[in-house]
C-alpha cells in the first residue's frame, strides 16, 4: 500500500516536483510566488508599526509591548515543529499541502481585523491573544508553503528560481503595503492608527484572492518515499539535533532575522529622533524595499554563477558595508539617509530567498538518509527562527533603547540617548550577520552534492516502485 502522502489528487502516485534541467510553467510559479504577496503584507507592519503603535499610541508602553512580542514569538518555538509534523503526515486526497493554505485563511482574515483596528484602551491580554490566533494562521501558511515549494522541483537552480520569485512577491508585498504610509504622509492627515488600519485592508482583501489561486492552480503532488510507516513525533523532532546542514541553515537563519528585526523595530525612531526626517521615514523604507526587488535578480544570477551558500555570502558582507555607513547619517542628512537606506536594501531579498532554496536540497538529504518526507518539519524551523528572531530582537532592542534611556514618548531625549540609538541600529547587527557568514561559508552541499543525492534518491525510489509493483 503506497504512502497517502505520495498520492496526488487523483489518488495515483506521481511526483509533482519539475525533474532536474527543467523549468516549471510560468502560470503555476506565478501563482505560488504570489501568495506571499499578501505575506509580504503581514510580515514587515508586525516588526515595524505594530510595535511603536501599541506601545505608544494605544499607550502600553516599550517595555510591555516588547515582553508581550517576545512571548508570542516564542510560542511559536513550540507550535512551528508541531505544525510541521501535522501538516507533514496529514494530507488529503486534495494534496500534501494546498488544503493547510486554506485552513489557514479564516484564521488570518479574523485575528488580522482585531490586531490591525485595535479599539481605544485596548489592553495587554487583547494584544496578547490576537497576536497568538494570528501567529498560528501565518504559521500553518508559511509551513505549508515553503514545503510546498520543495516539492515543485528537484533541480539545484530551478529552486533558486522558485524560492527567488518567491521572495520577490514578498517583497513587492512589502512595498505595497509600505505604499500606504508613505501615500498618507504626502496626501493626507492621518495618524498612526489610520496608517496601520490601511495595512490591515491590504491584507484582507488580498490573502483570500491570492489563496485561491493557489490552491486551483498550483500542483500538489510529491514522489512515493521509501518506507512506509508513521513517523512517531519524538523521532521526527530529533532532526533539530542530528542533522548537521540543517542546522548550520537554522542558525544562520536566526542570525540574520536577528539583525533584521533590530533594524526593522528600531528604523522609525532613527528617523524621527536622529535624522529629524519623521515625514520621509516611509517613503525612506518604501525605497529600502523597492531596491530590494531591483536586486533579486542581480542575486538569482550570482547563486546560479558561483553556489548558493557563497552568494548568500557576498549578500551578507554587503550588508555589513551597508550597516556602517549608518554611523555617518545625522540630523536633516537625508540624501545620506537615503543612499544608506537603499545601499542597504539591495542585499534585503538574498537571504530568505537563498536559505530557503538551501533547505530544500536539505530536505532532499534527510528523505535519503531517513525514507520519510519531512519537508514541513524541516521548513517549520526555518518560520521558527525567523519569528523568534524578529521578537526577540524587538524584546532586546527595546531593552537596550531603554537602558540608554532613550524614550520615544518623549521630545527632549538626550544627546547620549540619541547616540546610544544611533549605535544600536549600526552596529548590533554586525555581529549577527558575521555570525551568519562563519555559519554558512564552507556549507557541505553544493550543486554537485545534490545532484548526487537526487541521483541516489531516483534509484531508490526505483526500486521502491519495483516491490510495490511486485
Amino acid at each position: 500500500m503506497a504512502d497517502p502522502a505520495s498520492t496526488g489528487t487523483t489518488g495515483t502516485s506521481a511526483p509533482a516536483a519539475v525533474p532536474a534541467g527543467e523549468r516549471l510553467k510560468n502560470t503555476p510559479l506565478a501563482a505560488y510566488a504570489a501568495l506571499t504577496f499578501p505575506m509580504g503584507g503581514l510580515g514587515l507592519p508586525i516588526t515595524v508599526y505594530l510595535p511603536p503603535l501599541y506601545a505608544t499610541e494605544v499607550g502600553l508602553g516599550l517595555a510591555l509591548v516588547g515582553t508581550i512580542f517576545m512571548i508570542t514569538r516564542i510560542f511559536d518555538v513550540v507550535t512551528d515543529p508541531i505544525m510541521g509534523v501535522v501538516i507533514d503526515h496529514y494530507p488529503t486526497r486534495w494534496g500534501r499541502r494546498r488544503h493547510w493554505i486554506a485552513l489557514s485563511v479564516p484564521l488570518l482574515l479574523v485575528s488580522a481585523f482585531f490586531i490591525y483596528f485595535p479599539p481605544i484602551g485596548a489592553g495587554a491580554s487583547y494584544l496578547l491573544v490576537w497576536m497568538l490566533v494570528l501567529y498560528v494562521g501565518y504559521t500553518m501558511l508559511t509551513i505549508a508553503h515553503q514545503s510546498w515549494g520543495a516539492e515543485l522541483s528537484n533541480d539545484y537552480a530551478e529552486r533558486n528560481r522558485i524560492y527567488g520569485w518567491r521572495e520577490v512577491a514578498i517583497i513587492l508585498g512589502m512595498v505595497s503595503v509600505l505604499a500606504l504610509p508613505a501615500i498618507l504622509e504626502q496626501t493626507a492627515d492621518v495618524d498612526a492608527f489610520g496608517k496601520v488600519s490601511a495595512m490591515g485592508w491590504f491584507l484582507i482583501i488580498s490573502l483570500p484572492i491570492t489563496a485561491l489561486a493557489a490552491i486551483l492552480l498550483v500542483p500538489d503532488r510529491s514522489a512515493p518515499v521509501r518506507k512506509e510507516r508513521k513517523v512517531e513525533w519524538r523521532e521526527a523532532l530529533k532532526v533539530l539535533f542530528t542533522n548537521w546542514s540543517m542546522a548550520r541553515i537554522v542558525a544562520a537563519d536566526m542570525m540574520t532575522s536577528l539583525a533584521i528585526g533590530i533594524i526593522g523595530s528600531s528604523y522609525l525612531f532613527l528617523a524621527r529622533f536622529v535624522w529629524e526626517l519623521p515625514n520621509y521615514s516611509s517613503l525612506m523604507l518604501l525605497g529600502y524595499f523597492v531596491l530590494g526587488f531591483a536586486g533579486m535578480p542581480f542575486w538569482m544570477w550570482l547563486a546560479k554563477r558561483m553556489s548558493k551558500h557563497r552568494a548568500l555570502c557576498v549578500a551578507l558582507i554587503w550588508s555589513i558595508v551597508a550597516q556602517l555607513t549608518y554611523l555617518f547619517v545625522g540630523a536633516g542628512d537625508f540624501y545620506l539617509a537615503l543612499f544608506a537606506t537603499f545601499f542597504l536594501g539591495f542585499a534585503f531579498g538574498a537571504g530568505p530567498f537563498l536559505l530557503r532554496s538551501m533547505m530544500a536540497d536539505v530536505c532532499d538529504k534527510d528523505r535519503l538518509d531517513t525514507g520519510h518526507n519531512r519537508t514541513a518539519l524541516l521548513y517549520a524551523l526555518l518560520t521558527t527562527t525567523a519569528k523568534v528572531g524578529a521578537a526577540v530582537s524587538v524584546g532586546v532592542t527595546y531593552a537596550l533603547l531603554a537602558w540608554v534611556g532613550f524614550d520615544p514618548a518623549s521630545s527632549t531625549n538626550t544627546p547620549e540617548a540619541l547616540n546610544g540609538l544611533k549605535l544600536i541600529y549600526a552596529l548590533l547587527p554586525l555581529g549577527f550577520l558575521a555570525a551568519a557568514i562563519a555559519l554558512i561559508w564552507n556549507y557541505p552541499i553544493d550543486h554537485a552534492a545534490q545532484a548526487d543525492i537526487r541521483r541516489r534518491l531516483a534509484e531508490q525510489e526505483a526500486v521502491d516502485q519495483a516491490l510495490t509493483t511486485d
